[in-house]
This record gives structure tokens, C-alpha cells and sequence, in this order.
């Protein structure tokens, strides 16, 4: 049993920064916890539950809610996310504070964090 924790683990100490973002193809995420800049939990509303962001290997990124879906690209790069959608003038940029194959913590320039959970 301890063979394979330690076996699972190696994977994905092994696995890029940008592969446990996207996984092998795409991978989508969710928000589970958001705190202000105060650090004040910031209790997520039924249309931010329903919200999802899919990274795409090839650079592609797709947030969507039951009602509408935004396109654009993404990158990673000294602990930086950065998104940039389609249509738009402004690039997203969240400091990484925490990644790994299934959880993510993201530092908003307005000092607000966002923890989100692989689908």
C-alpha cells in the first residue's frame, strides 16, 4: 500500500505546472472557496457554483455558466496565470500561490483568492 501512495505521488510531483492545469488534453475546474482582499470568506452565490473554466493543453481556455460560455487563451508563467478572453482588451492575471493535479489557489491583483477544485 505505501509503494503505490508513494508511486502516485512521484507522478505527479513529475508532472509540469502546465499539465496539472490542463491534465493530458483539458481539464476542468471549479471554484470552491473565495476570500476578500480583507481575507474575509466570501460566501460563492448559485451562479458562481454553477461556473466552470476548462484549460486546454494547446492554450485554449472556455469559462461557462448554464447561460453563456467565453472563449480565449491562457498561459503560465513565473507562478503567473494569465487569461486573456476573446473580445476583450484586458488580460486576467492571478498570482499561483498553491497547484497541484486536483487543487489550485489563485492571488487576485485586488489581494482576493480563489481556491478551485479539478471536475
Amino acid at each position: 500500500m505505501l509503494f503505490l501512495v508513494v508511486g502516485c505521488g512521484k507522478q505527479s510531483d513529475s508532472m509540469s505546472n502546465e499539465e496539472k492545469i490542463s491534465g493530458q488534453s483539458e481539464k476542468t475546474w471549479k471554484a470552491t472557496r473565495e476570500t476578500t482582499a480583507e481575507g474575509e470568506k466570501d460566501k460563492l452565490t448559485r451562479e458562481e457554483k454553477k461556473e466552470s473554466i476548462t484549460f486546454s493543453r494547446n492554450g485554449n481556455v472556455k469559462m461557462s455558466n448554464n447561460d453563456q460560455m467565453m472563449g480565449g487563451t491562457w498561459s503560465f508563467m513565473d507562478n503567473t496565470l494569465s487569461l486573456q478572453f476573446t473580445g476583450t482588451n484586458v488580460t486576467e492575471n492571478f498570482k499561483v500561490m498553491e497547484l497541484s493535479d486536483d487543487k489550485m489557489k489563485l492571488l487576485a491583483d485586488d489581494g482576493s483568492q480563489m481556491i478551485l477544485e479539478a471536475d
